[in-house]
């Protein structure tokens, strides 16, 4: 889509969800097994899924979902930004790549670099936090080599694959990260 807003990095670009992505992104959504041990469970139905995308193409003021795109033109992953809590200026980042043949390549870190820059450029923030299972190392790894910072453990806060998980936070403000 000509004009269409995207954040090139030098290893992926990550751009808004396109109406030819959705039959595959909802088929990589409902392999349970591609989302790994960490990404919730939740299913949305078909109906709703196409209704969201078309109301909102997936992008709003409070949430948007981007995919990572490689150099050869694969979608390899998606992050996505979403309001926390109505009385804080503050988004929650969420990311995953879809497959385990392209972890440990940096997409994700560059990826969470690259929107955390344009969501303090462009909304008026001052914070971005992360909320990572404890167990999942590659992505407390992503957080830390993406310059947030740790906060705290949340005990038990969020029910997964049948037990109660505890979440480190991470957050970066406006003034961690060097002006453009």
């Amino acid at each position: 889509m000509p004009g269409e807003p995207m954040l090139k990095g030098q290893n992926i670009t990550l751009r808004p969800v396109r109406e030819a992505d959705l039959d595959r992104l909802r088929e990589l959504d409902l392999d349970l097994d591609s989302r790994g041990d960490y990404w919730p469970l939740g299913i949305m139905s078909e109906v709703a899924y196409r209704d969201d995308f078309a109301r909102s193409g997936f992008w709003g003021e409070n949430f948007g979902r981007l995919v990572m795109i490689d150099a050869g033109d694969e979608i390899i992953g998606e992050i996505m930004y979403f309001k926390t809590v109505p009385y804080m200026e503050e988004f929650e980042i969420g990311y995953r790549l879809f497959g385990k043949q392209h972890w440990g390549k940096g997409a994700t870190t560059e990826a969470l670099q690259l929107l955390t820059r344009y969501l303090f450029d462009s909304k008026n923030i001052n914070r971005i936090r992360l909320c990572i299972d404890v167990e999942n190392a590659g992505s407390l790894k992503v957080a830390q080599k993406g310059g947030y910072k740790h906060e705290g453990t949340m005990h038990g806060c969020m029910f997964h694959r049948g037990r109660h998980h505890d979440m480190e936070l991470y957050a970066i403000t406006r003034g961690d990260i060097p002006l453009a």
